[in-house]
């Protein structure tokens, strides 16, 4: 099984909190290690898996990735099919490959991918910058914020306590703070690389001929929805298609005939297209939508790639209807960020089919299924301990629900959408 860089994205952003990027010059990464409740181990992976956290059980290039943080990913993939009952990491999926395999061949590529973003970063000199660790602390800041309001207590007088349900926090994705720190660097890495390579000040910087050779393009739509006919058994007798047609061809009669059709085209807009929220406002407001491949259907994209800047389509069908198309110049800002995103996105696909990826004989003799078993009995003591610590004097602790697991967020590059096949980009947050 092979996951592509785009639905490891969709993984990873859970948590996407993002923040811009700021200053330069690489500096050393630094967090504060705060103190280990009783409860948690000095290793975790120690304990629910045999091994040191540090074991290396991957090289990416020649890089050694840790247990812990393969075991994170691996741990995160299956708690999303724990949720839907599926618990058993034996379970034969019916091709020969068992859940735990699956979930182990997910992780590979997911801790590849990030081991790839410190690796380039490295080699290109787009290393950890003041301007992260400043906006890695504020986030940091921020999720300790939110943990204090969900557990009711006072961030300045309660800072100890705080600190306390963040360390449970992070231990219970199974990871010490210095794994959490490590994993989270790799969504900065990734906007660092993204911006020195791909922003407008970088060395293949954005214009309008690149946005267009990237398949950059801006543009707004009137949609006319095709509305089935059914018969009262329930059967379509009428798709709807040729009265879309019919309406969609009258409103661009009415734009050919105009003496202004761009003005025109906003005011047929906002009145006749069945793009719209759940408030009745057109999606994307006057300004439209930016998009590179694979975002929209493929009518509406090679509809708009087969015009000129400032040109009105004739009716193009698609699944949902008839659109009536006007590109609009992608030369902007929201156009730098589309062209950076795309081409980041395509480098990263390029650096993972090249990376040499090896697994160890110790991860090939793990056994996962007693390592997820152990990681879920830490889990109840943390939740336990947690839930202890809030119980009001002289009462009986109420029931609570384990701290929130999150993933350490992933890219915004275009998912694909059979899932998990795909994989984008480190997101830029703490995991939370």
């Amino acid at each position: 099984m092979k996951l592509t860089t785009r639905m490891l994205g969709v993984a990873l952003s859970a948590a996407v909190l993002g923040s811009a990027l700021a200053g330069c010059g690489s500096t050393a990464a630094t967090f504060t290690e705060l103190p280990l409740p009783s409860e948690v181990p000095e290793d975790i992976i120690m304990q629910t898996a045999g091994i040191a956290r540090d074991t290396p059980l991957l090289t990416v290039d020649g890089a050694e990735v840790p247990a812990e943080e393969l075991l994170y990913w691996l741990s995160s993939y299956a708690d999303q099919y724990a949720a839907w009952g599926m618990t058993d990491l034996t379970m034969d999926m019916g091709d020969g490959q068992t859940l735990g395999q699956y979930y182990l061949d997910s992780a590979v590529e997911t801790a590849t991918l990030y081991q790839l973003m410190e690796n380039k970063a490295e080699e290109l000199k787009m290393g950890w910058t003041k301007g992260n660790q400043d906006s890695y602390d504020e986030q940091l800041q921020t999720m300790k914020t939110s943990l204090a309001q969900q557990a009711g207590l006072d961030p300045e007088t309660q800072s100890d306590r705080v600190d306390t349900e963040l360390v449970r926090l992070i231990s219970y994705m199974g990871l010490s703070q210095e794994g959490f720190f490590h994993i989270n660097q790799a969504s900065f890495l990734y906007n660092n690389l993204m911006e020195g390579l791909y922003g407008t000040e970088g060395t293949d910087a954005p214009d309008a001929d690149k946005l267009n050779e990237a398949g950059v393009f801006h543009a707004k739509h009137i949609l006319i929805k095709a509305e089935p006919v059914t018969d009262a058994d329930g059967n379509v007798t009428d798709d709807g298609m040729a009265a879309a047609q019919a309406q969609a061809q009258a409103i661009y009669d009415q734009l050919l005939a105009a003496e202004d059709p761009m003005t025109l085209f906003d005011q047929l807009m906002t009145e006749n297209t069945d793009d719209v929220d759940s408030s009745g406002n057109v999606n994307g407001g006057t300004e439209g939508y930016t998009f590179g491949p694979g975002e929209m259907v493929d009518e509406f994209y090679e509809g708009t790639k087969a015009l000129a800047e400032g040109e009105i389509s004739q009716p193009i069908q698609s699944q949902y209807g008839y659109h009536i198309i006007l590109r609009l110049s992608a030369d902007n800002e929201a156009g730098y960020d589309k062209y950076a995103q795309v081409k980041m996105q395509d480098q990263i696909d390029q650096w993972m089919d090249e990376a040499q990826v090896e697994r160890s004989e110790t991860l090939e003799s793990l056994d996962l299924q007693a390592f997820y078993d152990g990681l879920t009995t830490l889990r109840s003591d943390i939740s336990a301990a947690s839930q202890a610590d809030s119980a009001p004097a002289e009462t009986t602790a109420p029931e609570t629900t384990a701290p929130v697991e999150s993933t350490p967020a992933e890219s915004q590059a275009p998912a694909e959408t059979t899932a998990p096949t795909e994989t984008a980009a480190p997101s830029e947050t703490p995991a939370a």
